[in-house]
């Protein structure tokens, strides 16, 4: 489902105490992909995000949400829809859980949108598995469970309710590295599977990662949409001026380009990067197994005359 953004204006308040947001945003959601949303605090992200799904209406323009158009006079009757089709999980979504047993909690989405109980619970076992929760945490109170699982379980009561696209505001905020990890992957399945998926984060390196587009928020306007190798191939000045930092890999490309390396494409891991970095070191004979190690040898030494930096 594609989501166009038209000439949408969003402020706060009226008259006098009118505090204005969004200016004048043009932008597509293209379906079937990860479209990332960066920009420093008070930028815009979070009340452009709930322009998505309807928790906010334009103060002018319009969001095509597939066949909805929601505009600011859209009547709120008229919204339900497109919340069952754009699901939110909001940045701590843990606080959100209410129901006595974890189960039920996944059910609610589906019922309040008029599913059966033998279908919301059929939903809700389904959800619960996609995000490795199975059937001994059922009967369980959610508020008897890790901060992770409390995440997991939030995250489920979204899933259950099958929306095709899926709007996550710093989904990893507060989770370890594993658990981070966890949910990056649940991420790309999701992509996989078909869904849209829209993400707020501040971190780069997994906007780096995950990304399939980048949309850059700068003062309530978009100051970049576009491909998330077109974004980091831009000078390091540019994100300075956005007051963005680069993620460390292509912080350190960008330093390695300027020192005389060549790179095929923009580094996506530290493996990839130093893969490209082992292409153009000249490598003593016999010293093969050293060059897998190029990083962190410390008896390995370049032989070329410029530093072992092959130069075009």
């Amino acid at each position: 489902m594609v989501i166009n953004i038209e000439g949408v204006d969003f402020a706060y308040g009226t008259g006098k105490q009118e505090v204005p947001v969004l200016k004048d945003i043009q932008l597509t959601i293209p379906e079937n992909q990860i479209t990332a949303i960066i920009g420093q605090t008070g930028s815009g992200k979070s009340t452009l995000v709930q322009q998505l799904n309807a928790l906010l209406k334009p103060t002018a323009g319009q969001v095509q949400i597939g066949q909805h158009l929601v505009t600011s006079q859209t009547k709120e009757k008229q919204l339900t829809a497109i919340r069952a089709e754009v699901g939110m999980v909001f940045q701590f979504p843990e606080a959100q859980l209410f129901a006595p047993t974890v189960i039920e909690d996944v059910m609610y989405g589906p019922l309040n949108f008029g599913a059966e109980p033998k279908d919301a619970r059929a939903a809700a076992e389904k959800a619960l598995t996609q995000v490795g929760l199975d059937a001994t945490f059922y009967d369980q109170s959610p508020f008897n469970l890790s901060g992770g699982q409390m995440r997991r379980v939030a995250l489920a009561g979204v899933l259950a309710m099958d929306p095709q696209t899926m709007v996550f505001d710093e989904p990893a905020a507060g989770l370890d590295p594993a658990g981070q990890e966890e949910l990056l992957q649940l991420l790309k399945d999701l992509r996989a599977a078909g869904k849209t998926i829209v993400l707020i984060s501040h971190q780069m390196e997994q906007v780096l990662a995950l990304a399939d587009r980048v949309v850059v928020m700068n003062d309530g306007q978009v100051a970049a949409d576009e491909t998330v190798t077109a974004l980091f191939e831009r000078p390091q000045s540019w994100f300075e001026a956005q007051h963005l930092d680069l993620p460390e890999t292509v912080a350190f490309q960008k330093q390695l380009a300027a020192a005389g390396f060549i790179f095929d494409h923009l580094a996506k891991t530290a493996d990839d990067l130093a893969e490209q970095i082992n292409d153009q070191i000249d490598w003593p004979k016999g010293n093969a197994e050293q060059k897998n190690g190029a990083l962190t040898s410390q008896s390995a030494q370049p032989t070329s005359d410029k530093g072992g930096f092959r130069h075009e």
